[in-house]
């Protein structure tokens, strides 16, 4: 990535549990890094993730009764790890509920 790329989302570290959905099969991932624009998601993905590919992703927050889903596309590969760019926007009540949670933590 050249020194000039400035995300236009603000990222932080977390430690999440989640799954990653795709072709209608679930993978028990960790999200590590949290963005509202997308994530970096760790787990065993055989056979590996190819770049393109659209996932869903689901995982809890505080304060949310109901699990965030979010609809993905890999951007990047790297052995068990992915980077998703989320390619719907979060509801309202996700939208507050992760910039609460946001507010706890330091950017990455």
């Amino acid at each position: 990535m050249s020194s000039s790329y400035k995300r236009a989302n603000t990222r932080y570290m977390v430690r999440l549990e989640a799954e990653v959905i795709r072709d209608d099969q679930p993978i028990a991932a960790w999200i590590v890094d949290l963005s509202l624009g997308g994530a970096l998601v760790e787990a065993s993905f055989d056979p590996p993730m190819p770049v393109g590919v659209r996932v869903d992703l689901s995982f809890a927050l505080p304060g949310l009764e109901q699990p965030i889903r979010a609809k993905a596309e890999v951007r990047w590969v790297e052995s068990d790890a992915i980077g998703i760019q989320f390619v719907t926007g979060f509801r309202a009540k996700e939208t507050w509920a992760l910039g609460r949670f946001f507010e706890r933590l330091s950017p990455a």
